[in-house]
């Protein structure tokens, strides 16, 4: 009963709104509508139904029938809204998780109001609109040389509420994206004098999984962006540069956010492992020391004699080394960062693939 109440307490000190801080899209969405973290998702299936087919049936052209519009609309679009409104939900817990190990091992609680002013900071949201921004001005860009051609293009009402879609998307995917970057920054200086205990398993300490399942959950967001990216070349010639921006963007954003909130317990715990060992080959030099001394005292090799106990000493400490050594330096297993490279590298694969088929067609069999 007491755990319960002390983390009914850590979980009110912090709250959704205080994640979303002032971003005015949440402050509409979450708190003045008071809609469920579901609720972006199922506005992007429905406005995709509308402009993917309702309206182009009634300007008269063929609907939405290519598989990268159907994927974002009924996979990508809704992802980055679902988790747009639910994130919050994951930073508190990562929170609630590092407050609780603070409290045992620190005696220190985390700097609520410090947080509060942080995450309301106009930077974080003010980025989802530059990229928002910037990925609708490249679909305005592509749709200005072909207005009537296409479902996407049919008129300028059709090219404005696409786009606006878009815009909506890639602003939540930004603001998501920042907010994790804000987040990982406030984790990193929490945990830049934590003593963290060493394990031969990362996974049996709370704050380590939820650190890591906090950094993969990103990454998963990102990989279904990832997905749309790497069936592009498959289907159609991707539009330059707009293409390799995403791309790019794509390499360096998976990695830095799976890392980045991992970084100082990761550097806290090679310091920590560092520290013991140093202590731990002082003491070995020292019952050397000891074992030497005494073997020379002993004339008469007396087996009894107290240098066997020195000997026993120096093993000890060799096997504490060898267990410490073993000990890991991240907060995750050695499979778990296979997972990651599979799940960021995954959504390329076929494309890959079929550029590799291509180069060698027309090496060989030209």
């Amino acid at each position: 009963m007491r755990d319960f109440r002390r983390n009914q307490l850590t979980q009110n000190q912090l709250t959704t709104t205080d994640i979303h801080g002032s971003d005015p899209l949440a402050s509409l969405l979450f708190k003045r509508l008071q809609l469920r973290p579901y609720a972006p998702a199922v506005f992007f299936i429905l406005a995709g139904l509308f402009y993917g087919f309702a309206l182009p049936k009634f300007w008269g052209v063929a609907p939405i029938s290519d598989l990268i519009s159907i994927i974002n609309i009924v996979l990508v679009f809704p992802t980055a809204g679902y988790f747009y409104a639910y994130q919050p939900n994951s930073v508190l817990r990562v929170y609630n998780s590092v407050n609780r190990f603070l409290r045992e091992e620190e005696h220190q609680e985390i700097p609520y109001e410090e947080l509060r002013i942080w995450h309301a900071r106009r930077v974080w949201w003010l980025t989802g609109i530059a990229l928002g921004g910037v990925s609708a001005a490249f679909g305005v860009i592509e749709a200005l040389t072909q207005v009537g051609v296409d479902w996407h293009n049919a008129n300028w009402m059709q090219i404005f509420i696409a786009q606006f879609i878009r815009f909506l998307a890639v602003a939540m995917l930004g603001t998501l994206t920042a907010r994790h970057i804000a987040t990982a920054m406030k984790l990193n200086k929490l945990f830049e004098h934590a003593q963290f205990p060493l394990t031969l398993d990362a996974d049996r300490i709370e704050v380590f999984n939820a650190i890591k399942k906090f950094s993969y959950e990103i990454v998963g967001v990102i990989a279904v962006v990832g997905l749309e990216l790497g069936l592009q070349p498959l289907i159609f010639v991707p539009p330059m540069p707009e293409y390799a921006f995403y791309v790019v963007m794509y390499f360096i954003v998976s990695p830095v956010a799976f890392f980045f909130p991992l970084l100082e317990a990761h550097r806290r715990m090679v310091y920590i492992k560092e520290q013991m060992l140093e202590k731990l080959y002082d003491d070995f030099q020292e019952e050397s020391y000891k074992l030497y001394a005494n073997v020379n005292k002993d004339k008469r090799g007396d087996s009894a004699n107290s240098y066997l106990k020195d000997s026993e000493a120096l093993t000890s400490i060799k096997q504490t080394i060898e267990l410490i050594k073993q000990s890991p330096e991240w907060p995750f297993e050695g499979t778990f960062l296979y997972r990651l490279v599979v799940t960021v590298i995954s959504p390329f694969i076929l494309a890959v693939w079929d550029i590799a088929i291509n180069v060698v067609h027309n090496l060989f069999l030209r």
